[in-house]
């Protein structure tokens, strides 16, 4: 159906997907679990089922909830048949919920804490739904810990705002206009609070929430459901033919062995269907066993009563699926039921193009790539890209040894590309022990950004470091001690006196802590209030450091360590180690155990 075709009013709409994103703590499950357990207050037949990955909310129970604070809304002819939360963790799930010519989830909800504002997970978040063109909702939360906010249980927004002070209103008002900044800054041309915006389809509309009491809750759903019915209805109509999904989780379950978590977003499912999925090499062809679902979710936290055994299920419905000869079905990939047998061969293609177009183009020269899903590997291949950054390699799944060997035949073409990225993936201890052997840097990370920064700072530090020549113009290992009462000033520099416990101190190095904060640069050395050039063991003297302030950046007691570019440590460990002085390589020894410790990055030195 194109755009521009009318909605078939008679044709069944299917319960529309919402997806959950946001920062860190942030009060993504904290929504999620206020609406669950506030809708769920009897025990209802109907009541709420928690599928896997996701919760379903009929419409006759959000209606109930609504009745509390927008009745006149709750009374309206809703035509939804209920809404679809996925609960999966954060923007990876997100990533994985892929169709063709788009996302899976309709809608999104992206939480903010308003006191805290916008974080980085917030725009890698923003940065997926814009590749998507998912719209989405902001949820302003925690506006119960705005100063001097008087709550007013499930109360909607509107309501509970003219109930506070006005300084009050003052203070929320400034944390949603700096949201709203931040958002220009972004390149986002409309965005204010829900009940200022006349056309939501080129507002993004920010409803003012908290997950502790209740307020503004009820609102959020209202503008979920509104937006959806208005605008992208035509988007949700039912077909009742072969089942379209895609898999959110591969995982052993006690009791059932290898089973697949599926998100079916059209069509219907049944027990004893066959179907086609994306595997590691090929498509996977197999049938049914089971269908699972969860009982209601006051039921869930039984697990000898976690599972109800059901003969089909219709879209929008998060389902389990016990099935043969599914070991290498990849999260992330299509899921589509074979009804009539003459349609598998196409299906069949459908799903191995579908795969490909997410299969990496790689070169000779580049980095070895390893993601926790398909739809991961997607998005991290369009960040590096677009940065700049070749793939030799990549493949779904743990870090093995196989890849460090691959990242070390890279050295041959591009020692700066011989590296091994992680995202969302553990790394095996065989992998560790080959990447020492093999001095070859492992990177990992679930934020795809900061991988990104990680590895693109490594490789321009050492481009432009490997050119030392000998000793002189290598940055050398020292170890330091703060005095605690000789704090000249706290800031704007800070100055302060150290004692040299190992190593040698110049001007201009950049220190960091024994936990591996970074401070700063030093600018200054000075013994007796004359500037000097360096400092031995032994020694002590009064350093400045512009851009902290002691007491807040750190302590006034601290330990610290010159921070040494690794192309350095590579070239002190190895070129350089017998001209270093013993508590020189000490303090070498004590800060790549810190580095190593402290870093997303494994150090293979």
């Amino acid at each position: 159906m194109t755009e521009n075709q009318p909605t078939d009013i008679n044709k069944p709409i299917r319960a529309p997907i919402a997806c959950i994103l946001g920062h860190i703590d942030h009060g993504k499950t904290s929504i999620l679990d206020y609406i669950r357990g506030t809708v769920v207050q009897k025990r209802e037949a109907a009541g709420i089922t928690q599928h896997i990955g996701a919760s379903f909310f009929p419409i006759e129970d959000i209606k109930n909830f609504l009745e509390k604070s927008k009745k006149e809304f709750a009374q309206k002819n809703l035509k939804l048949p209920g809404l679809l939360i996925v609960d999966t963790p954060g923007h990876a799930a997100f990533m994985n919920l892929r169709k063709r010519g788009g996302a899976v989830a309709d809608i999104a909800i992206l939480v903010v804490d308003i006191t805290a504002g916008t974080q980085p997970i917030t725009w890698e978040a923003v940065r997926i739904l814009r590749e998507r063109k998912t719209p989405f909702v902001i949820a302003a939360n925690k506006i119960d810990r705005v100063s001097g906010w008087k709550p007013n249980i499930d109360a909607d927004f509107l309501d509970t705002y003219g109930k506070q002070k006005e300084h009050v209103k003052e203070f929320l008002d400034r944390d949603i206009m700096r949201m709203v900044g931040d958002f220009l800054e972004e390149g986002f041309k409309g965005i204010d609070r829900y009940d200022k915006i006349k056309d939501f389809t080129k507002q993004i509309a920010i409803v003012p929430t908290s997950a502790k009491t209740g307020e503004g809750i009820s609102t959020l759903l209202m503008v979920l459901m509104g937006l959806v019915q208005q605008y992208l209805t035509e988007n949700l109509q039912f077909s009742e033919g072969s089942a379209q999904g895609v898999v959110l989780e591969v995982k052993k379950e006690r009791g059932y062995g290898k089973t697949m978590d599926v998100l079916i977003y059209n069509g219907v499912l049944n027990k004893g269907d066959t179907f086609i999925v994306g595997g590691l090499q090929n498509p996977i062809k197999s049938k049914i066993r089971a269908l699972l679902t969860p009982k209601p979710l006051d039921e869930i936290r039984d697990p000898r009563q976690k599972f109800d055994s059901v003969d089909m299920v219709s879209a929008a419905a998060g389902i389990k699926i016990l099935a043969p000869d599914i070991d290498d079905v990849v999260a992330g990939s299509p899921f589509r039921s074979v009804i009539d047998p003459q349609m598998e061969d196409k299906i069949y293609h459908d799903i191995e193009d579908e795969v490909q177009k997410i299969k990496i183009k790689t070169e000779k020269a580049g980095v070895v790539l390893l993601a926790d899903t398909l739809g991961s590997l997607e998005a991290l291949e369009n960040h590096l890209s677009k940065n700049g950054v070749k793939i030799s390699i990549a493949d779904v799944g743990p870090i093995k040894k196989e890849d460090i060997i691959n990242a070390k035949i890279v050295k041959d073409f591009d020692p700066y590309s011989s590296v091994v990225l992680g995202f969302n993936v553990p790394i095996l201890p065989e992998a560790v022990e080959q990447a020492h052997i093999d001095h070859i840097r492992i990177f990992t990370n679930n934020v795809i950004y900061r991988l990104l920064e990680d590895y693109l700072e490594y490789s321009e530090t050492r481009k432009a470091e490997d050119t030392a020549k000998d000793l002189g113009d290598l940055i050398l290992p020292a170890k330091l001690k703060m005095y605690p009462q000789y704090i000249f000033r706290n800031s704007n520099p800070a100055v302060f006196g150290v004692s040299i416990e190992a190593g040698t101190l110049k001007p201009k190095v950049s220190l960091i802590t024994d936990k591996g904060k970074k401070v700063g640069r030093v600018h200054q050395l000075q013994d007796k209030g004359q500037n000097i050039d360096k400092i031995d063991k032994g020694g002590e003297a009064a350093i400045s450091i512009r851009g902290i302030e002691i007491g807040r950046d750190i302590d006034k007691d601290e330990t610290l360590f010159v921070s040494v570019p690794e192309s350095h440590v590579r070239q002190l460990n190895s070129r350089f180690i017998n001209e270093l002085r013993i508590d020189q390589k000490e303090a070498l020894k004590e800060y790549i155990k810190i580095k190593r410790n402290t870093e997303h990055a494994w150090w293979g030195i």
